[in-house]
């Protein structure tokens, strides 16, 4: 795991690798308003069907969880507006009978997360089949997080079953 940390005064990390661009070495230009009592946290999710273009966000309409004031969510894509470190996570849960052949992703700023990309190719005679992937981002200025699919994905699931997700949860 690369070394990062955001400390009052300043953003930096070692590595730029699962890093918003342009977030490298650089001063936040303001405080951390949090404390550890004080964390951002969220979570979106998504019930009975999903249907993305290719390349386009999954859409997480419902909110389960969300700290005031710290997210803007338009149910496509969720922008971050405090710096700090963030414990980012998706699921994506493909019922049995369903077939998918793509890569998801998440995406900062509309590119890839690195380490984030996950390949599935899942036929309608598989068992159900669960997409996670997680990272660490350090965020100096608001940034934009969604989830794709790089190929066009229709997923339907019974009444009132979680088929994506997006947990946000700022470390520091």
């Amino acid at each position: 795991m690369q070394e990062r940390h955001c400390n009052k005064n300043c953003c930096t990390q070692q590595t730029t690798q699962n890093t918003v661009p342009g977030c490298v070495q650089q001063n936040c230009g303001q405080q951390s308003p949090k404390n550890a009592c004080n964390l951002a946290y969220a979570l979106y999710y998504q019930l009975d069907e999903i249907t993305v273009a290719a390349n386009d966000g999954i859409d997480l309409p419902l909110t389960a969880a969300e700290s005031a004031g710290d997210f803007l969510s338009d149910g496509n894509q969720v922008q971050i507006l405090q710096p700090g470190v963030y414990h980012i996570s998706y699921r994506i849960n493909i019922p049995a009978e369903t077939t998918v052949t793509t890569t998801f992703a998440l995406q900062a700023n509309r590119q890839n997360v690195a380490g984030t990309e996950r390949a599935i190719a899942k036929t309608g005679v598989d068992t159900p089949t669960t997409v996670t992937a997680e990272t660490i981002l350090t965020v100096c200025t608001p940034v934009s997080i969604r989830v794709i699919s790089t190929t066009a994905v229709t997923i339907i699931g019974e009444e009132d079953e979680v088929l994506a997700s997006l947990f946000i949860e700022q470390l520091a």
